[in-house]
């Protein structure tokens, strides 16, 4: 993920590159990035450039970042701060946050009075029926394990430090509390999430009344030292612009009386639910934990209504970029309590059994949607209903970005562009135009027919020697009767012989909004290049089922790359 480049960068510039103004970056980029995965993060002020990411993830990957310092010295290896000892090391990274945070967490369950069992089960789908386990290990540099690490922490000795009011308590809460805010200070609102963990807001006025009588200094010192993780930012600030407080991100905001909650939750875009549709269990248990005014539940709904809130109001709602929607990770340990109380007492008429069943077979759908934006399947964007559920848990290589372009992006540039259009009302000298007809046009008075006997559609020629090539993209207008249909979008080149050495085909069913429907389809091709030039490139629809199928307003374009 790009973002985890601005997050990280705090450590070369601080050890290697003493360079806070992050000029060492585009020679860095040049040698390590390609031009599409070189993250924007450095921001030009009047003052100087500051990093528009906070530096807490940096700071706590910093033990691990003079781990790889050695071993790239001890190897020989350059000690530029992206070799891959260190990638390698942004990875470890992860994983022990991901470990710490879950034994943290594990041990806040108990203490609340869940059972090994219960808070073992929970902890598995918390890690592999959510995003958390995505963001663990395939983009590691990310903040949002560390934050699930960090509030797990302050919640486990913040709840401790109410019950049994130990220094090492108090000053472990403090330590989390200020690391929380140092990497990303909207999540210091976890400190109203205390009493949910903490048996209410009444048990938590108790408890910190009796830490002022008993331990008013520890609290002045922990409060220091929590202050004093967060004065790391402003430090930076400081050294960068001469000021302390600095908006790294600029124009972007909060809009508080706008907030995009039900996209935030249920979108095919982004929503939670969807795209970790476990979290449904969690919930039903907080509701139940409320409708028995089990004490904290109350507190619990009230916190996560207020988070979910401040998320929704982020004037980009859909948080750029992610597998599902990323920004309510480190608040998981709340989400937890919910599972844990589900898996224990059950939801309602679904017996404790029964939520495990369902919360395993939710993992298994959770890791094969994992799988699918992995391999880009699910891409990162711009998903709506339609493509959820036309590629819901499908797996296959040739759906790879299958409703953006090439590698991921939702346009392409070029240029020399040629393109070719049919709109199917006339003859253009076309193969199979005698498909051609008047029975169902999309637009004008014809389309072209492809019934149970015909395995290829209008099929368009054109010589190698006419063009350079690197891309063609094909967009259509196709109705169809049949939603199994095996209709792709073929590629091909042909040498003098009429036999083709390079065919590449895209199937078009998952685009379909249903049968009987016309439906714009598209479809886009990394070109072979030609042998020489008599072969020639061709383009045709094909299938080999008896679908009825209508094509118009064809286009191919064939572009040349920037």
């Amino acid at each position: 993920m790009t973002d985890g480049q601005g997050y990280y960068a705090y450590l070369p510039a601080t050890f290697l590159y003493h360079d806070l103004q992050f000029h060492f970056v585009d020679q860095i980029n040049a040698t390590y990035y390609a031009e599409d995965k070189r993250a924007n993060y450095v921001v030009e002020g009047e003052n100087g450039s500051v990093n528009k990411y906070f530096a807490g993830t940096a700071v706590i990957q910093t033990p691990f970042f003079l781990v790889a310092c050695a071993i790239s010295r001890a190897l020989g290896l350059p000690i530029d701060g992206y070799s891959w000892p260190f990638q390698l090391m942004v990875g470890v990274a992860a994983i022990v946050g991901l470990s710490l945070g879950l034994l943290l967490l594990g041990k806040l369950l108990m203490d609340m009075g869940f059972s090994e069992k219960t808070s073992i089960l929970t902890l598995l789908i918390i890690t592999f029926g959510t995003n958390l386990f995505y963001y663990s290990v395939y983009e590691p540099s990310m903040s949002h394990v560390y934050s699930f690490f960090t509030v797990s922490a302050f919640l486990y000795f913040g709840r401790k430090s109410l019950t049994e009011q130990k220094t090492f308590q108090i000053l472990a809460a403090s330590a989390a509390l200020g690391f929380t805010v140092l990497i990303r200070p909207v999540n210091g609102l976890v400190l109203l999430g205390i009493p949910a963990v903490a048996g209410g807001l009444l048990s938590t006025v108790m408890g910190i009344e009796t830490l002022f009588r008993q331990k008013g200094k520890m609290l002045f010192a922990a409060a220091l030292l929590a202050i004093a993780i967060m004065a790391v930012q402003p430090l930076i600030y400081i050294l960068q612009t001469g000021k302390p407080f600095v908006w790294s991100y600029q124009k972007e905001g909060f809009n508080f009386l706008h907030p995009e909650v039900i996209n935030v939750l249920f979108s095919f875009r982004k929503g939670l639910f969807v795209y970790c549709p476990a979290l449904l269990l969690a919930m039903g248990g907080i509701f139940i934990g409320v409708s028995k005014r089990k004490l904290g539940f109350a507190e619990l709904l009230l916190f996560l209504a207020l988070i979910t809130w401040v998320i929704s109001s982020w004037w980009m709602w859909y948080y750029g970029g992610s597998f599902g929607h990323r920004a309510f990770i480190e608040y998981y340990p709340f989400f937890a309590i919910g599972f844990a109380f589900a898996l224990r007492h059950g939801l309602g008429v679904i017996g404790p059994k029964s939520v495990l069943a369902i919360g395993i077979t939710l993992i298994v759908v959770q890791l094969l949607q994992t799988y699918q934006y992995n391999k880009h399947i699910i891409t990162f964007d711009n998903m709506n209903e339609t493509k959820y559920w036309n590629l819901f848990l499908r797996t296959g290589d040739d759906l790879a970005w299958y409703y953006s372009g090439y590698e991921g992006q939702d346009s392409y540039t070029g240029k020399d562009s040629i393109v070719i259009r049919n709109d199917m009302e006339a003859a253009l000298g076309w193969g199979n135009e005698q498909q051609l007809t008047d029975e169902k046009p999309y637009a004008g008075t014809r389309s072209a027919h492809m019934s149970c006997s015909d395995q290829y559609g209008p099929t368009f020629r054109k010589s190698a020697n006419e063009m350079n090539v690197d891309l063609i993209r094909v967009s259509a207008w196709v109705w169809s009767d049949s939603r199994i249909t095996d209709l792709a979008f073929v590629f091909a080149i042909e040498d003098s012989t009429g036999s083709s050495y390079f065919w590449n085909k895209r199937p078009l069913r998952p685009q379909f909004n249903g049968t009987g429907n016309w439906t714009q389809v598209t479809a886009l091709f990394r070109c072979g290049q030609p042998r020489n030039n008599l072969d020639t490139f061709v383009f045709y629809p094909m299938k080999s089922d008896c679908a009825e199928i209508y094509l118009d307003d064809l286009e191919i374009s064939f572009v040349t790359e920037k």
